[in-house]
């Protein structure tokens, strides 16, 4: 079984694996888009427009953020907190519900050690993965 493959099986099984990660075997391709790992987020300037794909872990909507919708997306080097306005969940409702792996086009927003990527705008990425099917967004709504 290819190293590929492995971690998919990994994935329809458990929801994770140990022999590599999804959004790893695209990286090439996603960084001749100019697309940036949350990992190198601590790096960037404050205010930066930047553009993320990773696989969604969470969705939250807290009844005390009047609205607004946070979001966790993973690569392969970390994770990036994402807020979405009201206007910005409406307009792309579909990718930000449905999609396990989402683009997301965004500011970065740096408060101390606090750093968060304030969603511009969002893309369904799930045909990239090959058995996308298997990979399904852990909500806590």
């Amino acid at each position: 079984m290819s190293e590929r493959a492995g971690m998919h099986e990994d994935y329809r099984a458990t929801g994770l694996s140990l022999n590599g990660h999804p959004v790893a075997f695209l990286r090439e391709g996603l960084r001749k888009e100019g697309i940036v790992r949350c990992g190198d987020l601590p790096h960037l300037r404050d205010g930066r427009r930047i553009q993320l794909t990773g696989l969604v872990l969470m969705r939250q909507r807290p009844g005390t953020a009047n609205g607004t919708m946070f979001v966790t997306i993973e690569d392969e080097t970390g994770t990036a907190n994402l807020i979405v306005w009201k206007d910005v969940q409406e307009k792309y409702r579909r990718p930000l519900l449905a999609s396990p792996l989402m683009d997301c086009k965004g500011r970065l927003q740096k408060e101390g050690d606090v750093i968060h990527v304030v969603v511009l705008s969002l893309e369904d990425r799930a045909p990239l993965l090959q058995g996308s099917e298997l990979l399904k967004a852990r909500d806590f709504r």
